[in-house]
């Protein structure tokens, strides 16, 4: 969540700079905003019952990136204006690529060809369950995500990552903290940095 936020800044500031247009208030709200909005399926996760403890299958609603993206970009461009089309597009890629790498079981990036969920280069492993083999890329058939759960997942992976000094919370948390100076740099000293 913390790297959503962080890559919604930066994005919203890449998309000012690159389409030379003002960094507004509302490219500094919507970035975040769009980074967080694949994460709506795990708010109806929640609304059905389920729990952090048992989320393995919130990623199968919204994180589907070839249908999300397009409807979302053509939606928002229509709706609203392009420039928050291309905003969105690219921040909910980052989400979809942030998502593929650490936590979880990855997206379903060839969804409707295939099911078939990928991750790469990073999973997060509990000490007291038993490693999975290190991969670049790791690919995940749809009908094993609950047994994958269980063999090497950890269902208190907010308190054991976020909660604590793991190195991959605090990479979240030094991005976020970095994207926040940056935005700030930038709107107060008009400064690209």
């Amino acid at each position: 969540m913390f790297l959503d936020i962080a890559f919604g800044l930066i994005a919203a500031l890449g998309v000012s700079t690159a389409l030379q247009i003002p960094l507004t208030w509302d490219l500094m709200i919507l970035g975040p905003l769009f980074a967080l909005s694949p994460d709506i399926d795990f708010l109806i996760h929640l609304g059905r019952g389920g729990s952090s403890k048992n989320d393995d299958r919130h990623r199968e609603i919204l994180h589907l990136p070839l249908i999300f993206i397009p409807i979302g970009m053509l939606g928002i461009a229509f709706l609203m204006n392009p420039v928050w089309a291309l905003l969105f597009g690219i921040c909910a890629l980052g989400h979809f690529i942030h998502d593929s790498i650490g936590i979880g079981w990855g997206v379903q990036w060839l969804f409707p060809v295939t099911s078939d969920h990928y991750s790469f280069f990073y999973i997060y492993q509990p000490k007291h369950k038993e490693p999975h083999p290190k991969k670049v890329v790791y690919r995940w058939k749809n009908a094993e995500i609950e047994k994958l759960a269980e063999l090497y997942g950890d269902p208190d992976w907010i308190r054991n990552i976020y909660l604590q000094f793991h190195p991959y919370a605090l990479f979240e948390y030094a991005a976020l903290i970095a994207s926040v100076i940056e935005v700030f740099v930038y709107r107060h000293y008009l400064i690209i940095v």
